[in-house]
């Protein structure tokens, strides 16, 4: 999870909002029929997809395609019918995080993170990695963060493994190549920049290869 920016409504939202809004709470239904044309358009997935790079808001695991994305309700349409098109409401979230989530009855908003409220600096009070790089919590907070987006599931933490293999392999090159060379005093300039590269705001996992970088005075 990293902090984000929420950007303007887009244009479909901005156009439809209000009405799908008065016609879902007339239907008397418990969730729209036609997600997928309303709160899940096309145009809201890439509006939301551009806010976190192609990635899930909660896991940072990056998408493909938009295929994979699903539009996650922050506050849940049994709790509140008339945030249903609310585009502060609306996140962005792999399906492994979203179905499944633990509901607000159980696990309310106000015990987890945020990243559109909480800095970087505030996520990194309350989530850190083990050196396999599961995702571990230093709080309540941050306990109830991952249970509640199933951060820890197995498929996000083989991911993360996958990544961090690519990221031992370049720093182990790195490395290599300045043992190799005796005139080498240390890191150059394009050594960091590869290393830079994991842990940039557009990367998948970018939060956990800045703590990563963090632990072992790599803070480039």
């Amino acid at each position: 999870m990293r902090h984000l920016v929420r950007t303007n409504k887009p244009r479909i939202l901005e156009e439809k909002d209000v009405i799908w809004t008065q016609k879902f709470i007339e239907s008397g239904k418990d969730r729209p029929t036609n997600g997928s044309s309303t709160y899940a358009h096309t145009e809201v997935k890439k509006a939301l997809s551009d806010i976190s790079f192609q990635k899930c808001f909660y896991s940072e695991v990056k998408f493909a395609n938009l295929s994979e994305a699903q539009v996650d309700h922050y506050i849940e349409v049994t709790e509140d019918k008339t945030k249903t098109f609310e585009w502060n409401n609306l996140f962005l979230s792999h399906k492994d995080s979203n179905q499944g989530k633990k509901p607000n009855r159980i696990i309310p908003n106000s015990e987890i993170l945020n990243p559109f409220i909480d800095s970087d600096e505030e996520i990194e009070k309350h989530l850190f990695f083990d050196d396999d790089e599961n995702i571990r919590f230093l709080s309540e907070k941050g306990r109830k963060t991952i249970e509640k987006y199933r951060l820890d599931k197995t498929i996000f933490n083989e991911l993360r493994r996958q990544k961090l293999k690519e990221y031992r392999k370049v720093l182990e090159s790195i490395l290599v190549s300045i043992e190799s060379n005796p005139d080498k005093n240390g890191m150059s300039e394009v050594d960091k920049n590869a290393l830079r590269i994991f842990s940039q705001t557009d990367s998948p996992f970018s939060y956990m290869f800045k703590l990563i970088l963090k632990r072992n005075n790599l803070k480039l």
